[in-house]
């Protein structure tokens, strides 16, 4: 949003509408891929926090996230670590559709610490917790949501707009590419953060 800031008085008609857009829900059968998105932190020898990575990769890693423009697609966001991660998703919307507690989530963690792979470290059985509801103030289209510590929050994600389910007027497979990332801003600054690479 872009504000300019005139020296004379301006009339503004703008105003608040009785109604807001009602935008279409997600359609999960149009899903098509599902990701698993890890959330790493690294301690020092004495427990104190020293960096944190996304699927266990520095943002200089190569791309491995390529959505295609105008897709759809189910992210599992594993939160291995102690806090919340307000994540956000460039270029993509997204609907948060369930928050699941991981079960055994010391063993999950230790596998995942070891193979970085959510499902070879069987994901889908440890995601069988008591799930948390998502606040009615965050059930719509989203483009940064809190990822719980020790859960799974699965979310929906759009690469189109989510009004017309148009593909961008710019070309967006354009480099240098976008990101997701932590929005904390220390976080972000210390390497949670990955290269999102759009493709036709």
């Amino acid at each position: 949003m872009k504000f300019i800031i005139k020296e004379q008085r301006v009339h503004d008609s703008s105003y608040i509408p009785k109604r807001l857009i009602k935008y279409s829900p997600p359609k999960l059968s149009t899903a098509s891929r599902t990701r698993y998105i890890a959330m790493y932190e690294y301690t020092s020898p004495s427990d104190e926090p020293t960096h944190l990575f996304i699927n266990g990769l520095s943002f200089d890693a190569p791309v491995t996230e390529h959505p295609k423009v105008g897709s759809s697609e189910i992210w599992y966001v594993i939160n291995l670590t102690e806090d919340n991660h307000p994540l956000h998703v460039h270029l993509g919307l997204f609907v948060v559709r369930e928050q699941i507690k991981l079960l055994d989530f010391d063993k999950f963690k230790d596998c995942m610490v070891d193979m970085n792979d959510a499902v070879k470290c069987n994901i889908h059985k440890h995601a069988r917790g008591k799930k948390k509801p998502v606040p009615k103030h965050e059930r719509g289209w989203k483009n940064v949501f809190k990822m719980m510590p020790g859960y799974a929050t699965k979310i929906f994600v759009k690469f189109s707009y989510i009004h017309s389910n148009n593909s961008y007027p710019f070309d967006a497979t354009k480099e240098p590419g976008y990101v997701y990332h932590c929005h904390i801003l220390d976080h972000e600054d210390n390497v949670m953060m990955r290269p999102l690479k759009l493709v036709n």
